[in-house]
C-alpha cells in the first residue's frame, strides 16, 4: 500500500493510506482501441505514459496514466493515490509540475517526480509562487488559466489574454509577465495549452478556436482559426502536449481524447472514449509535456537593410531640431540642432539598422519606429541628449520598415511585413493599450496573398491601412482599436508598383499618392481620393504633371497638410527636389507646375525627401545628396494661389 506524505498547513507530516478504488472499466488490461479517421500529420511523440491527475470531490488527489496517448487507445498502465486534503484550483504543467490556487489566493508550486512530491529548501513539499490568484478558484473562473510545455501560464481575465512566465531559478516572474498578449476574448470562457504556445478557446456555442503563440517574437503565428473539422464540449478541456487533448463530459462523465492538426483541424467529430466515471471529479489535468509535436514557428526575417529612406526633420517645442533616418554603411544618424549652442550635433546607431519610419513629434521628443535584425525597435529621442534615449523593443522578426502611427487616444499602432518563407510578405499589426503596453504581433489580410509596401494613416481612433499585393494591387483595410484590420476594397484600375503615401485634407479626407508609370516609360506621381462619404475611394488615379526629362527619381512620395489647408507634395526628379501644393483647402485639383529647389552648388539628389512644419509653422523640406544632408524652409503663403518659396542648404557630410 502506498503511503502518500503531504505537509499541511502547519508544517505538520500527514500519512495517508486512502485508496480509491480503480473504476476503469478494466482498463488496465485493456488493449488499445485505435481512433477511427485520417491524419494528415504523423502521431506526436509520447512517453510510456500521459500522467492525468485528478482532485476528487473527497480531497484525494489521484494519478492515472494513460498508457495509449499518441494513439487515442483506451489503455491505462495504473492509478495511485498521491495526495489528501486538496482543495482551491488544481492545473498541472511541465515535467511533473503541479500548481494549485488556495481559496485565499495563494499560488503553490508543486513537483511529482514519479514515486513522490519533491522537497524545496526548507523541507516543504510546494513553494508560493505568487498572491492574489483567487478569482481562478471561482467557478466561472476556473478554466481561465493554463500552462503550456514551456512553462508559460496563459490567463483569461475579462476580456483579455495575458501571459505569465515563473523563473525557477531566479525565484522570480520573468519579465514581462502579467502582459495582455490580446484583448476580446471576454467570448471565450475556457482556454487549455498544447506545446509550446498552443491555444484552444472555447467560446458560448461550444466551438473551440486556435491560436498560436511565439513568445520568443511575441507574435501569433496562428490567430483565432475554427476548422470546419470542429469538436465541441462543455466539459473540461486539457493537454499531455503534442497537441494532443483530453476533455470531460459533464453529462456522461466520459473522458474522450482527441487530436489536433493545424491546416486540417480535430481527428474525430465527437473524440474517442478512453475512460469513464470522470464526472464527479473537481479539477482533472494533465502533464503538458508528457507528448510533443513539431510545429513551424515564424520564418526568419527578410530583407533586412539596403533602405536608406528620407532624411526624416522634426522641430521640438524647446527650440532644437532633429535632422534623422539610416544613413547607408552608418547605421541610424541623428543630427541635432542645439538652439544654446547654435550647431549641429551627430549621434550614430551603428548596429543593424534598416529604413525607419517618419517620426511622431512630441513637444520635447520625437518618436519613430525602426527595424533591426531582432524585429521593430520603437526609439524616442529627447533633447538632442543621447543619454535621454528610450527604446522599446517590439520584437515581432518582421521584414519591412514598419508604419507607427498615433491614433486619437495617445497611443501608438505599429504596421509591417512578416515573411512567410520563399519571399512570401504577410501583413502583421501590433497595438498599445492606454497605460502604454503593447500587446502582441497578430496577422490580417489574406494568407494567401503576398503583400509588399504597407502605409497606414489615422483618423480619430480609426486607421486605414493600405498594402500592395504581388499582383500589384492596392488594399484597404479599416482597423478600430483592439480588433483585427478588415478588409474594405482595393483600389482598381492601373497596377500600384512602388509604395504609398497619406495624408488627411482640410476636410479630414484621405489622399493616396504613388509613383505611376506612364505609356511612355515615364515615372509621375499620381493621387487617389477617398470618396466624400468616406466608403472607399475615387475610381481613378489623377496625375499631378509630368517632369522634365527623367521623371520621379525615387519614392515613396512626401505629402503634408499645410496651416494654409492645401496640401504640399515632394519628390526628387531630375536630380532635384520638387514640390508642388493643391489649389486651395479641400481643392480637387494641384495648382502649380512642379517647382524645384534651388539648391546652392552642383548637387544631385536621387534619395527620398520628407516634408514637415517647423514648431513657428513653416514649412520644412529634408532632402539627401549622397552623403550629405541639406534642410530647406519656406514660410506658408497666405494665399493658396501663391506657391512656398524654398531656400536652404547643407547641414553637413559624413
Amino acid at each position: 500500500m502506498l503511503l502518500v506524505v503531504r505537509k499541511d498547513r502547519l508544517g505538520e507530516f500527514i500519512v495517508s493510506k486512502k485508496l480509491r478504488s480503480l473504476c476503469l472499466v478494466a482498463a488496465v488490461i485493456a488493449a488499445t482501441v485505435p481512433v477511427t479517421g485520417t491524419a494528415l500529420a504523423a502521431d506526436p511523440a509520447c512517453g510510456p505514459v500521459a500522467h492525468v491527475f485528478t482532485v476528487q470531490a473527497d480531497g484525494d488527489l489521484w494519478l492515472y496514466e494513460h498508457s495509449a496517448p499518441a494513439s487515442g487507445g483506451f489503455a491505462w498502465a495504473g492509478a495511485r493515490q498521491v495526495g489528501w486534503g486538496w482543495g482551491g484550483k488544481t492545473f498541472a504543467g511541465q515535467d511533473g509540475r503541479v500548481y494549485n490556487i488556495t481559496t485565499g489566493g495563494d499560488l503553490r508550486r508543486l513537483r511529482y517526480n514519479g514515486t513522490g512530491w519533491d522537497t524545496f529548501p526548507g523541507g516543504g513539499q510546494f513553494q508560493t509562487i505568487g498572491w492574489g490568484w483567487q478569482k481562478f478558484v471561482e467557478a466561472a473562473n476556473r478554466g481561465k488559466i493554463t500552462v503550456d510545455a514551456d512553462g508559460s501560464f496563459y490567463t483569461l481575465e475579462g476580456d483579455q489574454l495575458r501571459w505569465w512566465r515563473y523563473d525557477e531559478q531566479a525565484g522570480a516572474w520573468a519579465p514581462g509577465s502579467g502582459r495582455v498578449l490580446d484583448v476580446g476574448w471576454g467570448r471565450f470562457d475556457l482556454i487549455a495549452a498544447s506545446g509550446n504556445g498552443g491555444l484552444q478557446a472555447r467560446d458560448a456555442s461550444g466551438a473551440l478556436h486556435r491560436f498560436r503563440y511565439h513568445a520568443e517574437t511575441e507574435r501569433f503565428v496562428v490567430f483565432d482559426v475554427v476548422p470546419a473539422a470542429g469538436w465541441q464540449g462543455r466539459g473540461t478541456l486539457f493537454s499531455p502536449g503534442g497537441d494532443l487533448y483530453y476533455s470531460v463530459r459533464p453529462d456522461t462523465g466520459e473522458l474522450r481524447w482527441n487530436q489536433f492538426t493545424e491546416g486540417t483541424g480535430w481527428r474525430t467529430g465527437a473524440g474517442a472514449v478512453i475512460g469513464t466515471g470522470w464526472g464527479t471529479d473537481v479539477d482533472v489535468t494533465a502533464t503538458t509535456t508528457d507528448c510533443s509535436g513539431s510545429l513551424p514557428g515564424p520564418a526568419p526575417a527578410e530583407g533586412l537593410g539596403g533602405e536608406e529612406g528620407p532624411p526624416h526633420v522634426a522641430d521640438l517645442a524647446s527650440g532644437g531640431r532633429y535632422v534623422l533616418g539610416p544613413v547607408y554603411q552608418r547605421g541610424l544618424v541623428s543630427d541635432w540642432y542645439d538652439p544654446v549652442a547654435r550647431n549641429w550635433r551627430t549621434t550614430m546607431e551603428t548596429s543593424g539598422y534598416g529604413a525607419m519610419t517618419a517620426p511622431i513629434v512630441d513637444a520635447d521628443a520625437v518618436t519613430f519606429g525602426a527595424l533591426r535584425p531582432t524585429g521593430v525597435e520603437l526609439v524616442t529621442l529627447r533633447g538632442g541628449d543621447s543619454q535621454a534615449t528610450t527604446k522599446v523593443s517590439l520584437r515581432g522578426a518582421m521584414s519591412s520598415t514598419p508604419t507607427v502611427v498615433r491614433r486619437a487616444n495617445g497611443t501608438v499602432v505599429v504596421y509591417s511585413l512578416a515573411s512567410a518563407g520563399n519571399g512570401v510578405g504577410h501583413l502583421y499589426t501590433r497595438e498599445q493599450l492606454p497605460g502604454g503596453d503593447f500587446l502582441a504581433w497578430r496577422r490580417f489580410g489574406d494568407p494567401a496573398a503576398d503583400y509588399r509596401n504597407i502605409n497606414a494613416i489615422t483618423r480619430g481612433d480609426q486607421t486605414t491601412v493600405l498594402a500592395i499585393d504581388g499582383a500589384d494591387v492596392a488594399h484597404v483595410f479599416r482597423h478600430a482599436p483592439g480588433t483585427a484590420p478588415v478588409p474594405a476594397g482595393h483600389l482598381a484600375g492601373r497596377r500600384v508598383i512602388g509604395p504609398m503615401t497619406t495624408v488627411l485634407d482640410s476636410n479630414g479626407t484621405i489622399l493616396v499618392f504613388s509613383v505611376l508609370r506612364t505609356d511612355d516609360g515615364i515615372y509621375i506621381v499620381h493621387v487617389r481620393r477617398e470618396k466624400a462619404d468616406r466608403t472607399g475611394f475615387e475610381d481613378t488615379w489623377q496625375s499631378l504633371g509630368e517632369f522634365g526629362r527623367r521623371g520621379v527619381m525615387t519614392e515613396p512620395v512626401s505629402a503634408l497638410l499645410l496651416p494654409n489647408g492645401t496640401v504640399a507634395v515632394s519628390v526628387p526628379a531630375d536630380g532635384k527636389p520638387y514640390v508642388t501644393t493643391s489649389k486651395g483647402p479641400g481643392s480637387s485639383e494641384f495648382a502649380f507646375p512642379w517647382t524645384p529647389v534651388e539648391v546652392p552648388g552642383d548637387k544631385w539628389f536621387n534619395a527620398p525627401t520628407a516634408l514637415a512644419l517647423s514648431r513657428n509653422g513653416h514649412v520644412l523640406l529634408s532632402a539627401a545628396s549622397g552623403s550629405n544632408r541639406h534642410l530647406f524652409t519656406a514660410p506658408v503663403p497666405a494665399d493658396p494661389a501663391t506657391p512656398p518659396r524654398f531656400t536652404g542648404g547643407s547641414i553637413y557630410g559624413y
